[in-house]
């Protein structure tokens, strides 16, 4: 559609508008309203050519006076509007344009649910690893989704072979309803419609609800609302995942968003724990196959001394058995191979011959692992050596991963190996067997995830930073509705800390870039945040100056945002006080490392943690802090501040009085660096 006129277009894109625009007359009356707008309207119970309240009206006649546009608040239920006036002196009219701003108190709380998901995310993964049991995971998981939720109500519900679902683990269940209830399948049930629709089904309220009836189950605890999630493949699902409350309640897309990562971690541990049980079934089967093969060939053992007659029927048994252990060998699809105590391969698979070192398995035979110096390094072969040692002196078969040129296709691929022992009849060590499981592709996914995890961390950083930078941009605003001078200046010194803050998260956000997203360059954020604090306070002052001597130094964001703070203060109060009457003066950031202690393991396997203790001083050479002032007990929200954090970061901080004023806080930072196996 095309428009003849600009007006005309700029009439649409205010009609298309999401947030509220009105246009009002001198004498308050709304001539226009786009459709957002009738929501200011409602709130006032007017309509288009009626007048707005008086208050209104009053600061509409204002602003036409001045020409100069006005801002206020209005709350319409749960949200805050900011208003703002704009004056249009050709037509003796005011535009008024609405903004939605109760997001911005939202935010807070919302990344604290998101924190309190997350961690319930990574406890649930670690409960994955620790509980011996399916079941006992269930029953733990579905108390943390509860409690993460705030919610009664939770349950797993198992589909049976009948198309009906089994309450498999719950809490805030009756006791006697866990792992007996049955509730019934099809498109009539929350459960049935979820596994059938194949996206998470919500209910606000079961009394409204007409896609489905509400159970049996969910009628004799009094739900209100709900929310079910499929647990596993949509196509063969094992069950539905689902929260409930007494009350209504609305949930949101974050909600909806965790209790969906939550099904795909019980669903991963669930697919884990039936192929672990599938494992140790064909282990037991092979187990007792060999026991049966090994019984076979003692008793053929047997004939040889007892019927020399059938000694060639023997031979040819033999032979065969001989012939369907190798087959046995090449049937399994890892590279498989044993060797003796002298690391000369006794025998292999086809596998391990042809695509580990592109040989048969004749030429692999009867030469030693270091024979083939083209397929493995130094490296690998060291630390072959280093478990095969552990293996024979400790007897712990300890699974390690290897990297080989693969003679198949050239790569270098990731190999998980075990390795077991294995005896003569005589019962001593002979030699060792191994099996080869290649991990290259979940080390390269497992690679993905990691990157995913960062880029959502870094991700993370810069919504803070951003959001931190509107939060001081709020505060400048709100500063400029004061007109005394001490309240101005509280705004003005808690913006200072909110880009403190703020500066921070920038920092992590680019450090992601190249290195490492929990830590930053602590160096280059003071000297941003000092240039920041310069700017604020040193207006017309230009013989204050700041003198910067600092270690390069790394910090984690537990450390590094109360240090910021601490900074923010003690240089704010000398920028502020320290030099009355436009006095020549100079601030000085000391940061320098004392000395390292460092943590060496003797497990090889295990990282090593060293510990840096710091020393930051933050000086001036101003008028000094006056004697009767006891900085750990004062009235200063600053000074109180810093004691807190210092306190917080297990510091310590002392001041000197001189020719100005000094102090100096000694705290400590652990570092952990990964060791690597060779």
């Amino acid at each position: 559609m095309e428009y003849s006129t600009k007006e005309e277009k700029m009439e649409q894109l205010t009609f298309q508008n999401p947030n509220p625009v009105l246009r009002a007359g001198a004498d308050g009356e709304i001539t226009y309203s786009n459709p957002a707008g009738e929501t200011l309207l409602n709130k006032w119970d007017i309509k288009v050519g009626e007048k707005l309240p008086h208050s209104i009206e009053d600061l509409i006649r204002r602003v036409i006076t001045r020409n100069d546009p006005e801002k206020t608040e209005i709350r319409v239920g749960k949200k805050v509007y900011l208003l703002a006036f704009y004056p249009v002196p050709e037509k003796e009219c005011v535009n008024i344009y609405g903004y939605n701003v109760s997001g911005h108190k939202r935010l807070g709380e919302k990344l604290r649910i998101k924190e309190k998901q997350y961690d319930a995310l990574h406890t649930i993964g670690r409960m994955a690893l620790k509980c011996e049991s399916l079941q006992a995971f269930m029953d733990e998981s579905v108390r943390l989704i509860a409690r993460t939720m705030n919610l009664e109500f939770c349950k797993i519900l198992e589909l049976t072979p009948d198309g009906n679902f089994l309450l498999r683990a719950g809490t805030g269940w009756k006791p006697d309803f866990v792992g007996k209830m049955e509730v019934k399948g099809g498109k009539w049930s929350q459960a049935g419609y979820t596994t059938f629709s194949k996206v998470p089904v919500i209910v606000k309220d079961f009394a409204e609800e007409s896609r489905f009836e509400a159970p049996e189950i969910l009628k004799a605890h009094n739900i209100t609302s709900g929310i079910t999630v499929i647990i596993g493949n949509v196509e063969k699902p094992f069950g539905v995942l689902g929260v409930h409350s007494t009350k209504k309640r609305k949930f949101t897309a974050d909600e909806t968003y965790f209790l969906n990562s939550v099904a795909f971690v019980i669903a991963e541990v669930i697919e884990r724990r039936h192929a672990e049980e599938e494992l140790r079934q064909y282990k037991e089967k092979l187990e007792e196959l060999v026991k049966e093969r090994t019984s076979e060939l003692t008793k053929t053992n047997e004939q040889l001394f007892n019927e020399i007659s059938i000694r060639k029927q023997v031979e040819q048994d033999l032979q065969n058995s001989i012939y369907f252990l190798e087959t046995f060998l090449d049937t399994i699809p890892s590279p498989v191979f044993y060797r003796n105590l002298e690391g000369v391969y006794q025998g292999c698979n086809e596998i391990f011959a042809r695509h580990i070192l592109g040989l048969s398995k004749e030429e692999v035979i009867g030469h030693s692992m270091y024979d083939f110096r083209d397929q493995y390094s130094e490296e690998t072969l060291n630390k072959s050596v280093y478990y095969d040692s552990i293996l024979l002196k400790e007897g712990k078969s300890l699974p390690h991963e290897l990297k080989i040129k693969c003679a198949i296709d050239g790569k270098l691929r990731d190999f998980l190996v075990h390795k077991a022992i294995y005896s003569n009849i005589a019962g001593e060590v002979i030699g060792i067997v191994g099996i080869m499981l290649d991990i290259t592709e979940r080390k390269k996914a497992e690679k993905a995830l990691l990157k995913t995890e960062e880029i959502r961390k870094k991700e993370i950083h810069h919504r803070i930073k951003n959001n931190l930078q509107v939060i001081s941009s709020l505060l400048s605003l709100q500063a400029d509705h004061f007109s005394d001078r001490r309240v101005k200046e509280s705004f003005h010194d808690s913006q200072n800390r909110v880009i403190s803050m703020s500066l921070i998260h920038e920092e992590l956000y680019r450090t992601g870039e190249t290195g490492d997203v929990e830590t930053f360059d602590f160096k280059a954020y003071i000297q941003k945040l000092a240039s920041e604090l310069f700017r604020s306070y040193v207006v017309g002052n230009k013989n204050i100056h700041l003198k910067l001597d600092m270690e390069s130094a790394f910090l984690g964001m537990d450390t590094g945002i109360p240090l910021g703070i601490i900074i923010n203060e003690l240089v704010s109060n000398s920028l502020k006080h320290a030099f009355p009457t436009e006095r020549d003066g100079e601030v000085q950031i000391k940061l320098h490392r004392l000395h390292i202690d460092e943590n060496r393991e003797s497990n090889r396997d295990q990282d090593r943690c060293d510990v840096s203790e710091f020393l930051l001083i933050v000086s001036d050479n101003g008028i000094g802090l006056p004697e009767n002032i006891d900085f750990r007990h004062t009235s200063s929200l600053g000074l109180q501040l810093v004691n807190i954090l210092v306190d917080q970061i297990e510091g310590n901080i002392e001041l000197k009085r001189g020719k100005g004023t000094e102090f100096r806080i000694k705290f400590r930072e652990k570092t952990c660096f990964e060791k690597k196996v060779i």
